[in-house]
């Protein structure tokens, strides 16, 4: 089989979709290297630069007429005319009847295809959550991606929470939907030495311990003022002997998705104890192995992928018990309601003041967190490759070809 995996994020490793498709390609030739495999890059994506090497796949730049002009036409274009047509001539050209695929690791597939076609959809956030459905240009999108989403052969998302509300929110049978679920980088580890990393911590942000850490987006599924307010509540009673570092940044200015978390910190007199960090990509993992604890009381997400990382660190570990989160954490970490200031409050003062509940969560989340791989990833990735492209044989499509 010839895959053809659209690298819209290949050029933007740190974010989320980025490093999926970044694991892929790292791992799919691992686990398959009886497939071929090529990444599709948008030639607006390099912005003039090279392309990120991916050693065990080869890449194609595909050009389209808008790169200069207009960043989100181009982006369409590539989406719903380039991939399919790459597509259409590598079946039409190859000369050994590989069947041919197409991947499409994000929220965007094309309308049509005349091959095999599997998109992963990592949440519906746009869809759950009317906040983020922003101006009638990104509704418009979302109403083309949502139509042709119910067109693909299969949806692979990262956990069964998502699976239902993909099933909900777009109307396609859980029998066209797998849950893949993700796994931390290899980088993210416990320190080889705490105290030196401790020591690196307190050069480079001026952190001592104690001190919670959060890390993600600062929009308002994430419920950082919940998280402020359990905060407050300890500062008043004379139980917060630590600092709160937040790592994130908004983006974009739009009150009713990136609330004022500045002023929510002034208002509540925390600029003593709350620290508004910038984590460069590097220092990752040193955040979080050197945190008294992780903090994340996010109320929606399609997996929740820092919680996992913290614990495969070492970090003991706090989240909410909305959406994925108990599915990624599981009972390796303590679960807290989203919404309430006083239950977050009272586990943030265990965890700063109960030091065998830390060890006990410490060995508990290493050992859920190896429990999650890249290497399943990529072979149940593999696996539903497979199976589309039988299905779509058995059905009389030879080569793979949809019928039309």
């Amino acid at each position: 089989m010839h895959v053809l995996i659209n690298g819209s994020f290949w050029t933007q490793p740190t974010v989320g979709s980025g490093q999926y498709v970044h694991g892929l390609v790292r791992w799919l030739p691992r686990i398959a290297p009886h497939h071929r495999y090529t990444l599709l890059i948008p030639a607006a994506s390099l912005q003039g630069r090279d392309a990120l090497p991916s050693p065990d796949i080869s890449q194609l730049v595909l050009r389209t007429p808008f790169d200069r002009y207009s960043t989100n036409l181009a982006k369409l274009w590539f989406e719903q005319l380039s991939v399919p047509e790459t597509a259409r001539l590598a079946h039409r050209n190859n000369r050994d009847q590989t069947s041919v695929l197409i991947h499409v690791p994000y929220f965007a597939p094309p309308l049509q295809s005349v091959v095999p076609l599997v998109t992963t959809i990592p949440d519906v956030i746009p869809l759950v959550l009317p906040e983020y459905r922003g101006n009638s240009r990104v509704r418009l999108y979302m109403s083309l991606v949502r139509h042709t989403a119910r067109e693909v052969d299969h949806v692979i998302t990262f956990s069964h929470y998502s699976c239902n509300d993909i099933v909900t929110m777009i109307g396609i049978s859980h029998q066209r939907v797998s849950a893949t679920l993700l796994a931390a980088d290899e980088r993210y580890l416990p320190p080889a030495d705490r105290g030196a990393a401790l020591a690196s911590v307190a050069a480079r942000y001026n952190l001592h311990e104690p001190f919670l850490y959060y890390v993600g987006g600062l929009d308002v599924r994430k419920n950082l003022a919940v998280l402020l307010r359990a905060v407050a509540l300890l500062h008043q009673r004379g139980r917060f002997p630590a600092v709160l570092a937040i790592a994130g940044r908004a983006l974009g200015g739009d009150q009713r998705l990136f609330p004022d978390i500045d002023g929510l910190i002034a208002h509540l007199d925390l600029g003593a104890v709350v620290r508004r960090i910038e984590v460069p990509h590097s220092d990752g993992p040193l955040l979080y192995q050197t945190c008294t604890a992780f903090a994340f009381p996010s109320r929606y997400e399609g997996f929740g992928l820092p919680p996992l990382e913290a614990m495969a660190c070492g970090a003991p570990v706090v989240a909410s018990t909305a959406s994925s989160l108990p599915e990624v954490v599981g009972d390796a970490a303590l679960l807290v309601d989203p919404d309430d200031p006083g239950a977050w409050a009272a586990a943030l003062e265990r965890m700063l003041f109960e030091p065998t509940l830390r060890t006990d969560l410490r060995t508990r989340g290493l050992a859920h967190a190896a429990t999650f791989s890249w290497e399943r990833v990529a072979r149940e990735t593999v696996q539903i490759y497979e199976q589309v492209n039988a299905a779509r044989i058995s059905a009389g499509a030879p080569g793979g070809w949809r019928k039309s």
